[in-house]
């Protein structure tokens, strides 16, 4: 029996090099303007509030609900945007779905209006750097 080994040994250590300069693809983060940044928006939870198990119900019935909370908050966050003058500095936001969260692209003033708000938690996402 005969065992293959390599040429050369290869060094296995978790850290690669960074990417040099590359072109972005269309439509990618890299290639928008640095003035805009991809904020997470949620609800602000009560203090105190404590989790309760909900009983035994349908999962489409569950899931409906949370489909429409998730709407009627992405509603009132709209209707935050229009009335503080906000719509401007959007550049893009996703659909509701079944959390109520929402990703806005967006200037860094409406981050700080929405974290200003009592109504609701926002913060930066965090960005991802390449690695080959």
């Amino acid at each position: 029996m005969s065992r293959k080994t390599a040429p050369t040994q290869r060094r296995l250590s978790g850290r690669f090099p960074k990417m040099g300069a590359v072109t972005p693809l269309p439509g990618s983060r890299a290639e928008s303007s640095p003035g805009w940044i991809e904020v997470m928006v949620m609800p602000r939870e009560e203090p105190g509030a404590t989790w309760q198990p909900s009983p035994q119900r349908d999962r489409s019935v569950v899931h409906q609900r949370a489909c429409e909370d998730s709407k009627q908050f992405r509603d009132s966050l709209l209707t935050f945007l229009r009335a503080h003058h906000l719509m401007g500095a959007v550049k893009g936001m996703t659909e509701s779905g079944s959390l109520p969260m929402v990703t806005l692209y967006c200037t860094l003033g409406v981050l700080e209006q929405l974290q200003r708000s009592p109504l609701f938690e926002a913060g930066r996402a965090m960005s991802l750097e390449m690695y080959t």
